[in-house]
């Protein structure tokens, strides 16, 4: 991670009919790279990333490309956010972005078979990582084209739903989906804390351009708790949406 200076493992999850077709294919970013294939590495539970997208192609689906980041442990909350929650501080989120953009996507791009654009390019994450995932496709749309945000704490400064007003960042074909649980907490926050401002940052996606339902997606789910058991539930109808053409 050169714009970093750290070193971090990177997962990657190919079709089932990878090696036997010459097809392309549109790539998921995704965070905590720990937690999305195997319970064994994971510290909170896995989001069965594979058995879903294995499961997807057995019944047709054209499938993708995944690119799990593990997260930087000690370095985690500061990598995915521009700014650290409570501290105020800078965080390092646009030093992570560069490493993503600058140096693992064009790798992924040189090596694999994929869809380089950004309306094939999704980029997801749940809690800080789905803070950054939304912050990478407010500030660079033109890579990250569609954005899959799980019960992000969307009332942390700099608010998202204002960086989107001020971006604008709609680009054609571009879509987002955002989800959390109706009464979610974690730690001391009061319950409802994630579900209660995801109606502003839909207005703003709206407000500059996103379609309702089209190219934005909300949920509020009524049983949704802080878990990957919660955003693994969810990954497939976020999966279906980003990736439909």
């Amino acid at each position: 991670m050169p714009s970093l200076g750290r070193s971090r493992r990177i997962w990657l999850y190919l079709p089932p009919d990878y090696q036997s077709t010459r097809r392309r294919y549109p790539v998921i970013y995704m965070q905590d790279g720990q937690n999305l294939f195997d319970r064994a590495t994971s510290y909170a539970g896995e989001w069965q990333i594979d058995e879903t997208l294995n499961r997807l192609a057995a019944s047709g689906g054209t499938g993708a490309i995944v690119v799990g980041i593990d997260n930087g442990g000690v370095n985690r909350t500061a990598e995915y956010h521009p700014r650290l929650p409570w501290s105020g501080l800078p965080g390092q989120a646009d030093a992570y972005l560069s490493f993503l953009i600058d140096t693992l996507k064009p790798l992924i791009d040189r090596r694999f078979r994929t869809l380089a654009g950004p309306n094939s390019t999704l980029i997801m994450g749940a809690s800080s990582g789905a803070t950054l995932a939304l912050y990478a496709g407010m500030m660079r749309p033109d890579v990250f084209g569609r954005i899959g945000a799980f019960s992000t704490p969307l009332w942390l400064e700099p608010r998202l739903d204002q960086i989107a007003r001020t971006k604008k960042p709609y680009r054609r074909g571009a879509r987002v989906f955002l989800v959390s649980g109706r009464d979610e907490r974690v730690g001391d926050e009061p319950k409802g804390i994630f579900a209660k401002d995801q109606p502003a940052m839909v207005a703003a996606l709206i407000a500059v351009g996103y379609r309702p339902g089209r190219e934005v997606l909300s949920r509020i789910v009524d049983e949704g708790t802080h878990s990957e058991g919660f955003w693994a539930s969810e990954f497939e109808t976020a999966y279906r949406f980003l990736t439909d053409r």
